[in-house]
């Protein structure tokens, strides 16, 4: 059974004052791994009592476009299917390191190179920009989202191309198609020119 990185949603409501994108430095991913354990997938998912902690990563290309994903039908998470992803993330398991602030950038990583072909002599640090805290729908209240920004020179696609489909959108194509947008995507594409990419 999968075991995934949680914290109690009393903890989360404790250290995260405010919804939507939450700027913020290292030392509030430092004050949550403090205060997470893992669990059990199957536990987690659903239980109003825990947050899983989820790194999303938005990548982004020379031309400050945004890589843009469609989950297909075929991805486990019925609820985001047919949404247009910003992100690439997932869950923080065990076999991502230590518990400490780094292990938010392993398992981004580890998650990038397993939805998408990116190269890492083509690109950047990961950079840590805030947390995602949306409380508006019920995928999006099950996690916490730790958002980092990946800058390319590189070729970016998708892997898993029977998961879902990629390419580099333009931040005005995408404001016009808000609609379809999970809404952790829309909450990044509000704030892409305060993030400064």
């Amino acid at each position: 059974m999968e075991q995934v990185l949680v914290v109690t949603a009393e903890a989360a409501n404790n250290l995260i004052k405010g919804e939507g994108l939450i700027r913020c430095g290292e030392e509030s991913l430092a004050a949550l791994c403090a205060v997470s354990l893992f669990l059990p997938r199957d536990e987690a998912e659903g239980n109003p009592h825990y947050r899983q902690l989820i790194p999303y990563v938005v990548v982004v290309d020379a031309l400050s476009r945004i890589f843009a994903c469609m989950r297909l039908a075929t991805q486990s998470e019925t609820r985001l299917h047919s949404k247009v992803s910003l992100g690439v993330g997932g869950h923080i398991n065990p076999t991502d390191g230590p518990l400490e602030p780094a292990i938010i950038s392993r398992a981004a990583w580890r998650e990038l190179h397993e939805e998408l072909h990116v190269s890492a002599e083509n690109s950047g640090e990961l950079v840590f920009c805030g947390l995602i805290n949306d409380l508006s729908t019920p995928v999006s209240r099950d996690h916490l989202g730790c958002l980092l920004i990946l800058k390319t020179q590189g070729q970016v696609s998708v892997r898993e191309k029977d998961k879902m489909t990629g390419e580099f959108v333009s931040e005005e194509v995408l404001l016009k198609n808000m609609a379809q947008l999970e809404s952790w995507s829309n909450l990044c594409l509000l704030a892409f020119r305060e993030l400064e990419l």
